[in-house]
């Protein structure tokens, strides 16, 4: 049954989980919208489903499994009931969002995952094991994306924080380990990979991978599998140390918020032994193209690999020794 009716189960279900969540009279206001809803709910549960099924080798591929008995699937189902109701443009007036919100509420706790109603979450949405994930308000989530547990989607601020965009953009294909915080009106491009506990509080760039590395964040770009040698970096008084199992590679930058290159800042060579380069940073106003947009990383380029270093302990400090009050600078 659960392949030649599967449509048919899944409406079902929906409905159940739907009439179960509200009283009658809440029910009943929605009648006239409940085929819109239901069938565009319908279609997006089923992709998660199968989604869910495919990427995730302990469901061993039954959806019937994951639909009837997984928790963080509830989540993903009550959102995608409840966000079709906050899109209804009339005819429910303030009723539409506390429908909305205790359908959320009910997958909250059912799950231990909180997923605002006005999220927008796109097509084959993973949502694995998930207990303790939150995504917020403002939220944006491509197509193919998968999140673990204990995930923040949040803002930067805790309390009275703007009520504009406040809450990250994820591209397509997007995966989030266990415990990391994306915090902010950040944009994480496609195919992204995010380690475990990981705290992203700037922009990351398609194609790339984050971990953490002895306490320091790396950015790799590329293959996200590439896992050659590691690298930290710190910066003490008017030096820049930079540590690493192979110091093999072709240029060493410090790359603004952006990402972008700081060209007037010249990195000078100090000392070098196998695991450890010590480099003297100078200002060359040559290069001068306006204000320094902080936090700093440290970008390191090989003919194999890009390793981005994220916001190394003391950069931010070091380069405002070497430029203050040449230039002018945006953010911390």
């Amino acid at each position: 049954m659960w392949g030649f009716l599967h449509k048919i189960h899944v409406h079902d279900r929906l409905l159940d989980h739907l009439v179960d969540a509200l009283d009658f009279a809440e029910v009943e206001r929605l009648f006239g919208h409940l085929d819109g809803i239901l069938k565009e709910a319908v279609s997006r549960v089923s992709e998660d489903l199968e989604a869910y099924a495919s990427r995730d080798p302990a469901s061993a591929g039954r959806e019937d499994v994951i639909f009837e008995a997984y928790a963080s699937f509830k989540a993903v189902l009550y959102y995608r009931l409840a966000h079709q109701i906050w899109m209804l443009e009339d005819g429910l007036g303030g009723l539409r969002e506390i429908i909305a919100h205790k359908l959320t509420n009910k997958g909250k706790i059912a799950s231990g995952v909180e997923i605002h109603p006005a999220v927008r979450i796109g097509r084959r949405f993973v949502l694995d094991h998930a207990y303790g994930t939150v995504i917020g308000e403002t939220c944006e989530i491509g197509d193919d994306c998968y999140i673990l547990s204990g995930v923040t989607l949040g803002a930067s601020g805790i309390a009275n924080n703007p009520e504009t965009k406040r809450h990250p953009t994820l591209g397509n294909n997007v995966e989030v380990g266990a415990g990391v915080r994306i915090l902010g009106p950040v944009r994480i491009g496609d195919n992204v990979f995010i380690s475990p506990s990981c705290v992203i509080t700037q922009d990351i760039p398609a194609n790339s991978k984050v971990s953490i590395v002895n306490q320091v964040q790396t950015l790799k770009h590329g293959d996200p599998a590439e896992r050659t040698g590691f690298y930290s970096a710190f910066a003490v008084s008017d030096r820049l140390f930079l540590l690493g199992e192979k110091l093999e590679f072709n240029d060493i930058s410090v790359v603004d918020a952006d990402h972008q290159a700081l060209p007037f800042l010249a990195m000078d060579r100090a000392s070098q032994d196998k695991n450890h380069i010590e480099y003297r940073l100078r200002w060359d106003a040559l290069g001068m193209d306006g204000p320094i947009n902080f936090p700093l990383n440290l970008r390191i380029s090989s003919a194999l690999q890009e390793v981005t270093l994220l916001s190394p302990p003391g950069l931010d400090a070091l380069v405002r020794s070497v430029v203050d009050p040449r230039i002018p600078t945006i953010g911390g």
